[in-house]
């Protein structure tokens, strides 16, 4: 098993700006530009999102001091209380009213939500975590409690990118930024996936605390800011919160997961209908992963067991880890090898899928066994760190390339995928960024000609394209080959 040490990292003081052919391209951070060895990505949309674009997140109770209080009576207090804040909150405010018989009814339906909440937590012990810290505990983006980026998603078919903020908005950009929509609304809080539908230019799904918002944006509209009435909102009670969405190659099913709900939902959209797909053995999903083919979909529990599911006859063979649980997973492109790493071991594991039999009980007969391929065990190669726990993982549409984000190291390292004649994974570069920055999310540009380029969120709002060109594939004039041999290089 391979380990990081195979790894060159840029000269002192430079940062990696991109790879042409195989070799490593740096340049000093205090005046890196990319454009300097490639024009591969002029015509993409420039991303940092400052502070101060940021939309203040208010609370409801904020505009009530705008206000002087009246008397009202009691029933109507209660009402409004009911209506804004939910049934426990009148429950609470009733069992302070001075009538005995109502304070003392409400303190008794209160003692029996307490009870029954204790043994809901006893069979489903996410439910004692608030919402926030269980998303930040499962969430493929690192520190996402925090961090400025959430989440980033590029369009299957067009150069346009969803990014998503912590004022959970959604900004679209695209290479025309004229008017770059903003998706807004009140009960899309605490937003934790996003992503673009197959085989449309406009449809996108966002999945959050509250439920899944499906929103049509119209490509002629001038709008800026588009309106809830061109958005549907999906949700079911107790599946939440949305922890990850997948729509199916061909566009025509969207599967969402909860961290508080076992079951696995398949919506049509257009009807708005539901099947669900549940097996025992979890009390919640955090991940889920289309194969790129449509035959295969992979999810994971918050427990030991992780599925791998048969999309045409939604049977599943069953897996589990032997501590912790699956962190992070992604496909090949020809949806038959499966890479995946748990939140426990600093392994990064194979799952090579040759026939629709993938587990058997005799492991000496299986066809295909999950095997180490590689120890991301913390390492300081030239002091600079790298390596540990895995937070997340994405492979480029290809499947010749893996990029890797770490949870406490701040390097993202990049893999060559090999699968003949044996699956293997060849370390190939270390991103890092600039000084003070930490890489938050990473995603791969669906369609890129000249290779393949990874994009990178970083903690200071930033958003970096690091290409992987290989000039044989580029249309003319797109490397500037003249350019780069004047500054210094790795020597990878």
């Amino acid at each position: 098993m391979r380990n990081l040490e195979a790894f060159e990292v840029p000269n002192d003081g430079e940062i990696a700006l991109c790879e042409i052919n195989g070799r490593m391209q740096s340049m000093n951070y205090n005046y890196a530009n990319v454009n300097a060895f490639t024009n591969t990505l002029e015509c993409y949309p420039k991303i940092h999102i400052t502070r101060d674009l940021l939309h203040p997140v208010t609370s409801r109770d904020e505009g009530k001091a705008l206000f002087l209080p009246v008397n009202v009576s009691f029933l109507k207090q209660l009402t409004q209380i009911y209506y804004e804040q939910g049934f426990v909150e009148a429950l609470h405010t009733a069992s302070a009213h001075n009538q005995i018989i109502i304070s003392k009814g409400a303190l008794m339906v209160l003692d029996i939500l307490k009870y029954i909440n204790k043994i809901r937590i006893l069979f489903n012990p996410n439910i004692k975590y608030s919402g926030t810290n269980l998303i930040n505990q499962f969430s493929q983006t690192r520190n996402w409690l925090s961090n400025t980026i959430r989440c980033i998603s590029w369009h299957p078919h067009t150069k346009k990118v969803a990014v998503v903020t912590c004022d959970d908005s959604v900004r679209i950009f695209s290479d025309d930024n004229a008017i770059m929509p903003l998706l807004r609304y009140k009960h899309q809080r605490n937003i934790t996936c996003v992503a673009w539908r197959y085989m449309s230019n406009s449809e996108i799904a966002v999945g959050h605390e509250n439920g899944i918002t499906v929103w049509n944006i119209d490509a002629n509209s001038l709008v800026s800011r588009p309106s809830i009435s061109n958005a549907v909102f999906l949700k079911l009670p107790n599946h939440k919160p949305i922890m990850s969405i997948a729509w199916s190659p061909k566009g025509d099913k969207l599967v969402s997961c909860a961290a508080c709900d076992n079951t696995i939902y398949v919506w049509d959209v257009e009807l708005n209908k539901t099947s669900s797909q549940k097996r025992p053995g979890s009390s919640g999903n955090i991940l889920l992963k289309w194969s790129q083919t449509g035959e295969k979909l992979f999810s994971c529990s918050n427990g030991l067991v992780f599925r791998v599911w048969d999309c045409y006859t939604w049977e599943c063979e069953r897996w589990t880890v032997l501590d912790g649980r699956v962190q992070t997973a992604c496909w090949s492109s020809c949806g038959t090898n499966l890479l995946f790493a748990t939140s426990t071991e600093t392994v990064i594991y194979g799952l090579i899928i040759k026939t629709d039999q993938i587990f058997t009980s005799n492991t000496e007969t299986s066809s295909s066994q999950a095997i180490p391929l590689i120890d991301t065990s913390k390492i300081d190669i030239e002091g600079i760190v790298v390596g540990g726990l895995i937070q997340c993982m994405e492979s480029d549409p290809k499947g010749k390339h893996l990029a890797v984000l770490f949870q406490d190291t701040n390097c993202v390292a990049v893999f060559n995928i090999v699968r003949q004649p044996m699956l293997q994974i060849i370390p190939s570069s270390l991103v890092i960024g600039l000084p003070e920055e930490k890489p938050s999310i990473i995603s791969f540009l669906q369609h890129f000609e000249a290779g393949t380029c990874l994009t990178i969120g970083w903690s200071s709002g930033r958003v970096q394209y690091y290409p992987i060109i290989y000039t044989d594939l580029s249309i003319p004039n797109q490397v500037n080959t003249s350019l780069y041999p004047s500054f210094n290089t790795s020597p990878f």
